[in-house]
């Protein structure tokens, strides 16, 4: 009875194998694509190509980051999101962020980018700094249907604000 099952499992597993996913995609297609889809987007935005990254970003967009302030901790929709996006791009034009590992599982990406850049323009209440500065960003993006809809950011703010020299405040 034993060697049955064995055999029945074998040729069950064999089975899967030649059939692989069927017509429906698999996992690891899925991973691939949305990899794709994400450094996609990221080199869009790199190159200044604003409406190629708002392409890969579906209507429904999320942010999270407790790195921020109060009001930027939650990103609700794409204008919000959007608006937050070009201010910093005006503040710190010319910006470089490069990734340097990437993994998927199922419908999330994960990855660590290194960005460095100048701040010549206010960010909110921060006025500009002239100051450089580099931060490692650990991201994991959340995809549906080919589009970036939810994104979970994490990074150091205390070193940002530090290489900007607005922490700790100036004395009174």
């Amino acid at each position: 009875m034993l060697q049955k099952v064995r055999v029945g499992c074998l040729v069950a597993v064999g089975i899967v194998a030649l059939l692989g996913c069927s017509n429906e995609p698999c996992w690891e297609e899925i991973e691939q694509q949305n990899m794709a889809v994400v450094r996609g987007a990221h080199a869009a935005l790199a190159s200044g190509d604003f409406e190629g990254f708002k392409a890969a970003i579906g209507p429904n967009y999320v942010r999270h980051c407790q790195a921020m302030p109060p009001g930027l901790q939650e990103l609700q929709g794409t204008e919000e999101f959007f608006a937050f996006l070009e201010e910093f791009i005006t503040a710190v034009p010319g910006y470089e962020d490069t990734i340097s590992q990437m993994i998927a599982h199922e419908d999330k990406v994960a990855y660590i980018s290194t960005m460095t850049g100048v701040q010549t323009g206010s960010m909110g209440d921060l006025p500009a700094t002239g100051k450089e500065f580099t931060v490692v960003n650990i991201i994991i993006q959340r995809l549906e249907e080919g589009k970036v809809v939810e994104t979970w950011v994490t990074w150091d703010n205390l070193a940002f604000l530090s290489q900007l020299g607005v922490f700790p405040p100036p004395e009174a």
